[in-house]
């Protein structure tokens, strides 16, 4: 029986494809742009068409798999087009922004280091949550300059509150002066105190 050689896959072809995959990103039912965005979810080229689906998709299963499409993707370029995400009037939109940014890690480094500066009292308060899911090496330093330059007492007490779910010994001579730095704010010096605790506990525990 004589070999029957497959067809080969031309440039065109796979062009094709990857159109076809944006047609259904756009046009499919739910199970079809679930699919077209872990399709596509390898393709750097993708990003763009990604992200521009999120601004229109109403289902939360395609948004998951659109974020988790652009996590997978990776890089600065990535990180950029979910952040934007962060200043969304969606709830859902700013959750998903944030859970991608957790993932991206150190590909998400430089925008978040933007994200902290932000004019926007909120953002900044988004971009503290993300360092919760860091790595300590990644974490640290970043809610350290929180404690010793951030002016606003939320965006400080939200930094309180990771360092007291994922905080090390390190930080402690920085919440110190941020206790000092906001003396009068007697919800912050409360809340400070327990992140003291819960750090000088969890430290004498791995002792």
């Amino acid at each position: 029986m004589p070999l029957i050689r497959p067809a080969a896959v031309t440039p065109d072809a796979i062009v094709e494809t990857l159109e076809s995959r944006r047609d259904k990103l756009v046009g499919g039912d739910v199970d079809e742009r679930r699919h077209a965005a872990r399709a596509m979810s390898k393709d750097p080229a993708a990003a763009a068409a990604l992200a521009a689906c999120l601004q229109s998709e109403a289902d939360p299963r395609v948004r998951d798999s659109l974020f988790a499409g652009l996590s997978d993707i990776g890089g600065t370029q990535a990180a950029e087009l979910v952040a934007a995400f962060l200043r969304s009037d969606d709830a859902g939109l700013r959750g998903g922004a944030i859970e991608a940014l957790k993932r991206l890690e150190t590909d998400a480094v430089v925008v978040l280091d933007g994200l902290m500066n932000d004019p926007d009292t909120d953002v900044r308060i988004l971009a503290v949550e993300v360092t919760r899911a860091w790595p300590r090496e990644l974490a640290t330093p970043r809610l350290r300059r929180v404690f010793e330059s951030e002016p606003h007492v939320n965006v400080c007490a939200a930094a309180v509150d990771v360092v007291t779910e994922v905080g090390s010994d390190d930080l402690l001579p920085a919440l110190n002066r941020l206790r000092q730095r906001f003396a009068s704010e007697q919800f912050l010096v409360f809340a400070i105190d327990i992140a003291c605790e819960r750090i000088h506990g969890d430290d004498a525990r791995d002792a």
